[in-house]
Formats: structure tokens, C-alpha cells, sequence
């Protein structure tokens, strides 16, 4: 299948690029022929130009022989005077007449300079574009062939993390059938394995929560169903759901909140989605007895919440790429698919707030995002 896919793909990208090459040689021949169709216009306008010069100068010189015939005929004038004399008028004519062959020839050879230079400039634009065109596609196929390596890479981790979790409930369930079916029967190690078959369920659910998320973003079709919360109970609220979490792992977790509740129309579930994969990660990559911060505060029209851990930190070169989407596939150290952060930051955005972290390497992070106080979603 993959090679059957791989082969479709190059046969595309070598139809597109035979497409552009034939566009291409149909366009520079095109520009070609319009350069000889200026240059034949122009020889034809010149010899136009020259023969009626010649026709003018015949005339000219018939009307000349007949006013000489004419002059001797009634004055009696010897013929070399009169030669000399009509000769005169015959030069000052004749060069007339030049003259305005040689301006006509002029603006005739001005224009086709004109004519041809706006051809040699469309030439030059056409090769600009061109250049910018085949950037602009290897750009495309590199990232293509990017996308497709991580999708791959991608499923596979998927496939890999949702088997660990079927197999990892499989054998809990199979311990569990084993230890009903002896006589005595251990109700501790039983719920200790129906907490391992919980603990697996709920990665299962979360993952595919997040991929759901992803798929709805991706087709403009996660909504929020924005109300009054209040912030400060939000926080509390996390508190709370993290109380037995925090505690397993001797964390400290404290709240700094105002005296006076801080409102903003946002849609409860996706913030609280929000702070709970700040909180987890915090509590993933934090060692035990770490503490965990949250805190709010009002600053004019938006409101500031943030969550703060005293963890190994955050490289400067990662600090962009945590928000992107599968952002630790290629970690070592990887924990999870790399879209909590990435669906966390899309959910304040379609807020119309916005997130970012700041960190250093062994002394913690901290994660903030902003939240309009009266927000139009």
C-alpha cells in the first residue's frame, strides 16, 4: 500500500512538473514571436516608409524635368542656368524628403526599443516568478514529505500506545479472572489491578479525545460554549481535581488569586481542559516534591492566568516547538502524542487571548495565557 502510494505521488509531482515545462516552452515561444512579429512590423513600417520617399523624390523630379522643360520653352533661359537653378530646388526637396524619411525611420525604430523592452521585462518577471514557483513547490513537496513521515511515525507511535493500554487491561483482566477463581480471594491486589485497568482506559480516552480535537480544529469544528466563570474558582476547581494526584506524589500546590472574584465569558470545559494539561505536564516532568503555582490577575480588559513549576526547565530552540503539533515524536524522552499543548493553545486562541511560556533550564517554567475579560467568540 505505502509503495502503491509513494508511486502515485511521484507520478503526480512528474505530471505537475511535465505540465509547468510545456507551459513554460508554450510561453517563451509565445514571447519570441511576439519579438519577431515587433521586429517584422517594424521593417515593414520602414519600407513602407522608404517607398513613399522614393515615390515623393520620383515626383518630385518628374515635376522638375517638366517646370525645366516648361522654363526654357517660354523664358528662352540657356540650360545650364536653369539646371543650376532647379538643381538647387531639386537638393533642398530631396532633402526634405530625407529628413522626414529619417524621422519617421526614428520613431518607427523608438518604438519597436519600447515594444521590446516591454517584452524583455515581462521575460525578466516571468523568470522571477518561475524561480519563486520552484522554491515555492520544493518548499511544499519538503514539507509534504515531512507530513507524511510524521503521520507515519505518528501512527505508528498511536498503534504502538493504544496496544500497550489494550494489552496492559488484557492482563489485569486475566489476573483478576485468576484471583476470583482461587478460594480466598485478595480484595487489595484486585483493586489494585481494576486501577491499572482505569489508568489505561482513561490514556485510551484521553488520546482519543485529543485526536477528535485535533480533527474538529482541523475542520473548523471544535466550538466553545462560552459563560460567566469565574476565575479564581476555576483555579480552586483544579485544586481540587488534582488534590489526590498531588498529594501521591508529595507535590505542594498553592493558588495567589485576587480578594475579589475575576470574570471572563469562556466556555468552562475547554480552559479547564486548558489548565489540566498545564497542571499534568508540570506534574509529569516535575520529580516528587515539586511545587506547582497557579495564580490569576486582572489586567485591564483581559485576564492573566499562569502556571508555574519548579521542573528541569525548558531549552530556548524547544520553546516554539512544544506548541506544535506531535512535538515530542521526536523527543527521547517521549510522554504522550505532543497535542496537549498544541490543542491548549488553539482552545485561548479561539478565546482571543494568547499563550507562551518562559523557562530556564533547572530552575522551572511557567506557562501563561490570556483571556479577555468581556470576550466576543
Amino acid at each position: 500500500m505505502e509503495s502503491h502510494q509513494t508511486e502515485s505521488s511521484q507520478d503526480l509531482r512528474d505530471k505537475t512538473d511535465k505540465t509547468l515545462e510545456d507551459e513554460r516552452e508554450k510561453t517563451d515561444e509565445h514571447l519570441e514571436q511576439k519579438t519577431q512579429e515587433v521586429e517584422e512590423k517594424t521593417n515593414e513600417k520602414l519600407r513602407s516608409i522608404r517607398l513613399a520617399t522614393d515615390t515623393a523624390r520620383e515626383s518630385q523630379r518628374e515635376e522638375v524635368d517638366l517646370a525645366k522643360e516648361q522654363q526654357c520653352e517660354l523664358t528662352g533661359i540657356l540650360p545650364t542656368r536653369l539646371d543650376e537653378k532647379l538643381l538647387v530646388q531639386e537638393r533642398e526637396g530631396s532633402d526634405k524628403s530625407q529628413a522626414v524619411e529619417r524621422g519617421e525611420e526614428d520613431r518607427a525604430r523608438a518604438e519597436e526599443r519600447v515594444q521590446k523592452q516591454l517584452i524583455a521585462e515581462t521575460e525578466a518577471l516571468l523568470e522571477k516568478e518561475r524561480k519563486n514557483t520552484n522554491s515555492a513547490l520544493l518548499e511544499e513537496r519538503v514539507h509534504i514529505d515531512q507530513e507524511l513521515i510524521t503521520r507515519d511515525h505518528f501512527l505508528a507511535i498511536v498503534s504502538h500506545d493504544l496496544k500497550n493500554s489494550i494489552v496492559a487491561i488484557s492482563i489485569a483482566a486475566g489476573l483478576i479472572r485468576k484471583r476470583l477463581s482461587r478460594d480466598a480471594v485478595d480484595a487489595v491486589s484486585i483493586f489494585n489491578h481494576l486501577g491499572g485497568i482505569e489508568q489505561a482506559a482513561e490514556g485510551m480516552d484521553r488520546m482519543i479525545s485529543d485526536l477528535l480535537d485535533v480533527e474538529r480544529m482541523a475542520h473548523n469544528q471544535l466550538k466553545l460554549k462560552p459563560e460567566n466563570i469565574d476565575c479564581c474558582a476555576l483555579l480552586q476547581e483544579c485544586v481540587d481535581l488534582f488534590a489526590p494526584i498531588v498529594s501521591s506524589k508529595s507535590f505542594s500546590m498553592t493558588i495567589h488569586t485576587s480578594t475579589e472574584p475575576i470574570f471572563a465569558n469562556i466556555d468552562h470545559d475547554r480552559i479547564l481542559q486548558v489548565l489540566s494539561n498545564l497542571i499534568g505536564n508540570s506534574l509529569k516532568f516535575t520529580p516528587n516534591g515539586g511545587t506547582i503555582e497557579l495564580s490569576v490577575r486582572k489586567q485591564e480588559t483581559q485576564v492573566e492566568i499562569s502556571v508555574t513549576d519548579n521542573g528541569p526547565g525548558i531549552a530556548e530552540e524547544a520553546k516554539v516547538q512544544i506548541f506544535e503539533r506531535f512535538s515530542q515524536l521526536t523527543m527521547n524522552d517521549r510522554r504522550g502524542l505532543g497535542l496537549g499543548l498544541f490543542i491548549a493553545k488553539w482552545i485561548v486562541e479561539t478565546h482571543k487571548g494568547r499563550m507562551w511560556v518562559t523557562s530556564e533550564l533547572g530552575k522551572g517554567s511557567r506557562f501563561s495565557f490570556t483571556l479577555p475579560l468581556t470576550a466576543s467568540i
